[in-house]
């Protein structure tokens, strides 16, 4: 029997006999297939099962991490089901497991138990960018100070400059208002579940200090940043924002703006360089 498993084990890469063990722990019906890669033991099943088993927990532990949210509303049990079933049809592509969940949000869209609770694709998407917030690259904010005084100097007029969004800003919709539930399950907070959740909702996710935040903002600052991030420059964007909401606080907003660390860098348009 040796001989026979060494010789099989000869005529395979190591890539191959890596893809089939990993085969065997994702796919348990192909677990036989790929029995000339063991030695005959009469535990072999009960081995794998145990590498499983570990598997799931490492899975487990990591998207716990990144969607704690949607932890609290499905719960342990069915948390730990999902996460099974997630990760073998999407395993981890990369070592670096902070990277594992990407596409969750879009795999409890196909998950026909989930139906009746759409929000929790959105709460996912939500997490998903809050997660990547907190590990994307560093860099330093931009004051609302030191942009006024950047275009001071040369005497330039601030509406026409491009901000250029910081590494871990970010901006967030979605039809029903997960924003609401996701602030509902933080610890230091008063509000409860949202009695409403069919409406649209509008977020801003930042990274201020190093400590990523999530703030809820209106359709006019949300419309105003979106343009801010396509390219148009500042005077554009406030004026789509007062043309969406009349009563729109521009100086209220830009603090809010620059407070929580939304910009990185800025740029005169071409023709006043």
């Amino acid at each position: 029997m040796s001989t026979q498993i060494d010789a099989a084990m000869d005529a395979l890469s190591l890539s191959e006999i890596q893809s089939q063990f990993a085969q065997a722990l994702l796919q348990p019906s192909s677990a036989a297939q790929t029995a000339t890669l063991f030695n005959a033991h009469p535990h072999q099943d009960d081995r794998l099962a145990l590498y499983r088993g570990n598997l799931t927990a490492i899975w487990t532990s990591a998207l716990k991490n990144a969607f704690p949210v949607l932890y609290q509303l499905v719960g342990e049990d069915y948390f730990e089901q999902l996460v099974r079933v997630f990760g073998r049809a999407f395993p981890s592509e990369s070592g670096d497991l902070n990277q594992f969940g990407a596409k969750l949000a879009a795999f409890l869209k196909t998950i026909p138990d989930a139906a009746d609770y759409p929000y929790f694709s959105d709460v996912a998407a939500l997490e998903w960018q809050i997660h990547c917030a907190y590990y994307a690259a560093d860099a330093e904010a931009l004051s609302l100070t030191d942009l006024l005084q950047a275009v001071a100097a040369p005497g330039q007029d601030v509406q026409t400059v491009r901000l250029l969004f910081h590494p871990a800003a970010s901006l967030y919709t979605a039809e029903l208002d997960s924003v609401a539930i996701w602030l509902a399950h933080q610890v230091h907070t008063e509000a409860g579940f949202p009695e409403n959740i069919r409406q649209a909702c509008h977020g801003l996710v930042s990274r201020p200090q190093w400590s990523v935040e999530l703030h809820r903002i209106s359709k006019a600052s949300f419309l105003a940043l979106t343009a801010l991030q396509q390219g148009s420059n500042l005077g554009t964007a406030l004026e789509i924002a007062l043309d969406t909401d009349s009563e729109f606080d521009i100086n209220a907003q830009l603090q809010f703006w620059f407070a929580s660390g939304l910009f990185a860098n800025f740029k005169f348009p071409e023709n006043q360089l």
